[in-house]
């Protein structure tokens, strides 16, 4: 395996956040809900632009979201419906080149992994955190020890992986701020900033490459 692409998920092969969005459809019904989802994004948006420390992001978020596993099951079905144009292709075609192909995500496993399955990701081929949930299926929590649960966690897994697999190089590809960390940090050798569904400026300004689109990706991807 001569090159690793580590697609980040959220914003990058889906066109949502995915814990904002599960957070959405289950405060649908709440008083204050409409309330409560504005501040998760408002959060979201934080950290994704490094204004926030991952950790302390994903903290607060679990504990505005309220989510319990009769929330998330829906959810994570729909998200599947929410691939962004054209990166099942971009994957596919990748993949025929013989390039190892692998999604790294800040996001929940729970939620994302009907929508991984659909773009042809293998259970082996995918890194993101996990929820922890009480007797009563309540989400209390998340893996503390899962590397992608703290800043700096993409530099490690993405480095792992080179290991492993004795790939060559690894390129990066993605929305955010820890993306972009994973290049930074000298784990992934390359990385391009996405922008297709959202163009974060402090990432874009950093970014060695950047794709606003899909296709400008294939292209950077020499796919």
């Amino acid at each position: 395996m001569s090159r690793l692409i580590v697609f980040d998920v959220d914003s990058t092969l889906l066109q949502v956040e995915s814990l904002d969005f599960a957070v959405a459809r289950a405060l649908k019904a709440a008083p204050d809900g409409s309330q409560r989802a504005q501040r998760l994004s408002a959060i979201t948006d934080k950290g994704m632009a490094g204004a926030l420390d991952f950790r302390a992001s994903l903290e607060q978020r679990i504990a505005i979201a309220g989510l319990t596993r009769h929330d998330i099951m829906p959810a994570s079905v729909a998200l599947a419906d929410l691939i962004t144009p054209g990166m099942d292709a971009l994957t596919e075609a990748l993949r025929a080149k013989g390039h190892g192909v692998f999604a790294v995500s800040g996001g929940f496993l729970e939620l994302l992994g009907p929508a991984l399955a659909t773009l042809g990701f293998m259970p082996d081929d995918v890194r993101a955190n996990r929820f922890t949930f009480d007797d009563t299926g309540a989400v209390t929590g998340f893996d503390r020890d899962n590397p992608l649960s703290r800043s700096g966690g993409k530099a490690e897994v993405v480095r792992a992986l080179k290991s492993r697999t004795g790939a060559g190089s690894a390129v990066m590809v993605g929305d955010g701020m820890t993306d972009y960390e994973a290049f930074a940090d000298g784990a992934a050798d390359a990385f391009i900033g996405f922008g297709g569904v959202v163009a974060r400026e402090p990432v874009r300004a950093r970014a060695p490459a950047w794709a606003g689109d899909v296709d400008a990706l294939a292209k950077l991807l020499g796919a």
